[in-house]
Parts: C-alpha cells; sequence; structure tokens
C-alpha cells in the first residue's frame, strides 16, 4: 500500500542521521516537504546529505535547518520557521508530522557511567523529544486553528528502541533514555489525542547506522546479539522507515500511545 502525503510537512529531528534521512526520502518521495532538523556540530554534513539523500543540494520541498533540540528556545524558534516556510512556499504545506530520530548512545558498564555521560543519552534521546513535541503541539493548533476545513490529522512518531523494553549490559543510560520515552509518549497520545494529535513510538532492534556502528564495534558482542534475534540480524533503515510512514498516514488514525517492535522477535523470548 502506498500512502500520500502531499501537503503536508513531516519535520524531522535528525533528520541528517542514517535512519532520519532514510524517513525523510520516503515521506519526501510521497509528497511531503521535509524540514530536517540537524545538530549544530552536523553542519558540515548538511550539502553532502542533501545530495546523498535527495540527489541535490538544494532539492524541492526540502529545507536543513540547525537546531539544539536539547534547548527549548532553540526548538521553538526553530519549528516556528519551519511553518513559516511551510506556509510562504508555493506548494503551501501544513505541518502536520513530527518525527523524533535524533539519538546518542554510549556503551560502559552502569557503575562506570558518570552522571555527566547519563546526561549525554538523556538530554537528546528524551528531552529532545520533549521539547520538539510540545512546540509542534503548538505549530500544529495555531495552524489548524487558521485551516479552513478539517486539518491534516497530527502525527508525532518518535524512534524507541528495543532497550526500552528489556536490560542491554552497557546502555543503563541509554536504555532508561528510551523507557522514558515510551512513558512521555503515552501521555502525549492520552492528552493529545482529543486535539487531533496521535503520538506512537517505533521501538527497532539494532538498525545499521553510524551510531549502531559505533555502539556495536565489538565483534564478540554484535555475533552474540545477533544469535539472540530470531530472525539472524539487525535491521536496515528502510525496514524501520516503512513503519514509520504507515504511523503517519491517515490510514492509522486509531493508532494512538502504541509502540511498533520492529526487533526481528528479540523482545519475545
Amino acid at each position: 500500500m502506498a500512502f500520500a502525503f502531499d501537503g503536508r510537512m513531516a519535520i524531522i529531528a535528525g533528520g541528517l542521521g542514517g535512519l532520519g534521512s532514510s524517513i525523510a526520502h520516503r515521506l519526501h518521495a510521497r509528497g511531503a516537504s521535509v524540514a530536517l532538523l540537524y545538530a549544530p556540530f552536523e553542519r558540515d554534513r548538511v550539502v553532502d546529505t542533501l545530495k546523498r539523500v535527495f540527489g541535490s543540494d538544494k532539492p524541492e520541498r526540502v529545507w536543513a535547518l540547525e537546531c539544539d533540540i536539547t534547548s527549548e528556545a532553540s526548538v521553538k524558534d526553530v519549528l516556528g520557521k519551519a511553518g513559516t516556510l511551510a506556509e510562504a512556499a508555493a506548494f503551501e504545506a501544513f505541518p502536520s508530522i513530527l518525527i523524533n530520530a535524533a539519538g546518542y548512545v554510549s556503551v560502559q558498564p552502569l557503575e562506570e557511567t558518570s552522571a555527566d555521560e547519563a546526561m549525554k543519552n538523556l538530554l537528546p534521546n528524551l528531552l529532545g523529544p520533549f521539547n520538539c513535541s510540545n512546540a509542534f503541539f503548538h505549530l500544529y493548533q495555531f495552524r489548524a486553528s487558521r485551516f479552513e476545513g478539517t486539518p491534516p490529522a497530527g502525527r508525532i512518531v518518535s524512534i524507541a528502541s528495543q532497550a526500552a523494553h528489556v536490560a542491554l549490559d552497557g546502555h543503563g543510560a541509554y536504555c532508561a533514555s528510551k523507557a522514558g520515552l515510551l512513558g512521555l509518549t503515552r501521555c502525549m497520545a492520552s492528552e493529545w489525542g482529543p486535539k487531533g494529535i496521535t503520538a506512537n513510538t517505533v521501538s527497532p532492534t539494532v538498525t545499521w547506522t553510524p551510531l549502531a556502528a559505533k555502539a556495536w564495534a565489538d565483534e564478540d558482542k554484535k555475533a552474540k546479539h545477533l544469535s539472540e534475534i530470531p530472525t539472524g540480524r539487525f535491521a536496515v533503515p528502510e525496514e524501520v522507515a516503512s513503519a514509520i510512514e504507515f504511523l503517519c498516514s491517515d490510514e492509522s488514525g486509531m493508532i494512538n500511545g502504541a509502540d511498533i517492535r520492529v526487533d526481528g522477535g528479540f523482545t519475545i523470548r
């Protein structure tokens, strides 16, 4: 089934990452305009990523916007800019989709994890989605109040992890951040569902991106984890993006506060 997103804007936090850019490409191909939020340290990657993903450094219906998602002020400012760009464009797009795909992971025994290192996980993985989702809620409500007729349904999809459901040795801070994201999403679903916005999560197994390659550089550890996944392999970004695409669509309207596990069956054991 092919879903259509013409006339809609998807705001993607972590839009330059392996998973975020795959999601962006998929939604853009289905007609969506996309705003890619990237961290200040990613500035030098913008042009190359746009060329790789969209075939041009100035693709139509695509904006790359620098944003510190751990800063409430930065997020409010940048999402305001995204809304203005969408409204001003000749192909006016309604900002109805938010994807929280930014993330950080570090691996060390729990007793060796400092508070500073824990915050490196918690800030982008939990506070970032909190900031982005709150700003998106207000942007969506503002645009919906000015929309003639019925506005497009609001969709928030956040990338959680198998680590939100089970203990992964060496991933204490990361597990905590992703478990917190599930709780946050359920609250958004409950409070914002009546206001036109659904909120869901997708929990992948290891998805082979640069972030995953860093976390699973130890070949012995990687082989052990692969042996624990019934399908015998890690996910690829396109597989996760397909689940996210569905959750962004009109067809997913009764799915709210849910989590889709794209983990090859890892968490059933």
